[in-house]
């Protein structure tokens, strides 16, 4: 019976939610909401975050969830507006894991797009029943574009509801640390952690962070003030919302002056949907290839981390020569040269067919280890998630996406 309800009540917010016009909302925040990527151990986490402010130093200032970041590596961002898209290198600059909040520092890596405006936040007293949009990027939506991403990977997902109530809590795996909640019923998804949730003035009341696994139409957020407080302990600005809204979208804030920035169960946690390699590598494909007829420069796709000898390198290769495929070895004739007594003058072979990264071993002396796994000679393997290669049992190259 209380499935029954749960469901019922789910039904009806959405069909509540469905008379409410968002477009305005949608035309003036859009562009402020970014999807992440980070390098994690095991692959690569995607969740959504926004823009609230400029720092001192320069670049944007981006909020987030903190278990979208958590034992995370490099920090990829992506905007899109029309058919243009920029990315922007991440560096976190303080994190809260009781109030599941990050913030990231931003700086751009490629520019497609005007700068992102900050988003104000609007720390008033919510009324039980008014609008609310949530905006980020579910991974389930992914599914729909199948193998070969493409720049529909990078347009924001709206959804629609109402304030449910405000209330105290806490969030899994910190009971001791009460904090203001919003409970609402904007659909929210895995992918969507870390994305704001909006009045229909377009100003942020909340950090979509959870949804309940058992019951339709219950979903939670870290409320406005508890972004107000987790941006103020860290030393970061606070772009806050000023006058009422009266239902009619406010026009979009100013950027932010920044001060000194500070240094650096029964619910399912979202932003854990996987993004494999060959997703970022399109991902970058398809950014560089939007930036209309000016001629793109060359931009590194891949990036080699090789291990020898007690030395460690990096090398970019960018996504042309991939495609015809880059030689590693120690002869003078590889595009990757290794000096070691261990790798053969043509070792390995990396090449992009399509969306998948391949890996040749080219018939050498003492052999390629692929995750682990040896590679037999002349037999093509795809490479995974945060591939590990190991030539001639002595010297490691690790593989992530981008520059």
């Amino acid at each position: 019976m209380l499935r029954l309800l749960g469901v019922l009540f789910g039904f009806l917010c959405a069909a509540s939610a469905a008379a409410q016009d968002f477009t305005a909302v949608a035309r003036l925040t859009d562009a402020s909401v970014g999807r992440i990527f980070v390098d994690v151990p095991r692959g690569m986490k995607t969740g959504a975050g926004m823009v609230f402010g400029q720092g001192a130093g320069g670049g944007l200032l981006y909020l987030t969830n903190y278990h979208v970041v958590e034992h995370g590596g490099d920090i990829a961002v992506f905007f899109k507006k029309g058919e243009a898209i920029s990315i922007y290198s991440g560096t976190v600059l303080a994190v809260s894991p009781e109030k599941d909040l990050a913030a990231l520092r931003l700086t751009p890596e490629e520019i497609g797009t005007p700068p992102p405006p900050p988003l104000a936040i609007d720390t008033r007293r919510l009324e039980k029943g008014e609008a609310v949009v949530a905006i980020g990027y579910p991974g389930a939506a992914d599914a729909t574009m199948g193998r070969d991403m493409n720049i529909a990977a990078f347009e924001t997902t709206l959804t629609g509801g109402s304030v449910s109530r405000v209330l105290i809590g806490s969030w899994p795996g910190s009971p001791e640390a009460e904090l203001e909640l919003v409970q609402h019923s904007a659909p929210i998804s895995p992918g969507n952690s870390g994305g704001p949730l909006l009045d229909q003035c377009g100003r942020v009341i909340g950090v979509n962070t959870m949804g309940a696994t058992d019951v339709a139409g219950i979903y939670l957020a870290s409320s406005a003030g508890t972004i107000a407080e987790f941006l103020a302990e860290a030393g970061l600005p606070v772009q806050t919302a000023r006058g009422g809204c009266g239902g009619t979208p406010a026009a979009a804030p100013p950027a932010a002056t920044a001060e000194a920035e500070g240094g650096v169960p029964l619910w399912m946690i979202l932003g854990g949907t996987g993004a494999s390699l060959a997703l970022i590598l399109g991902a970058m494909a398809v950014a560089a290839g939007s930036r209309g007829s000016e001629p793109a420069a060359p931009r590194v796709a891949l990036t080699l981390t090789i291990a020898a000898g007690g030395s460690r390198q990096r090398r970019g290769i960018g996504r042309a020569s991939l495609q015809r495929g880059v030689v590693i070895g120690r002869g003078g004739a590889a595009e990757v040269a290794i000096d070691s007594p261990r790798i053969s003058r043509e070792h390995l072979r990396l090449t992009l067919e399509g969306r998948r990264l391949m890996a040749t071993d080219l018939g050498s002396t003492n052999g390629t280890v692929v995750d682990g796994k040896p590679l037999p000679p002349n037999q093509p393997r795809q490479g995974g998630e945060a591939t590990v290669l190991v030539l001639g049992d002595e010297v490691e190259i690790r593989l992530r996406a981008g520059s």
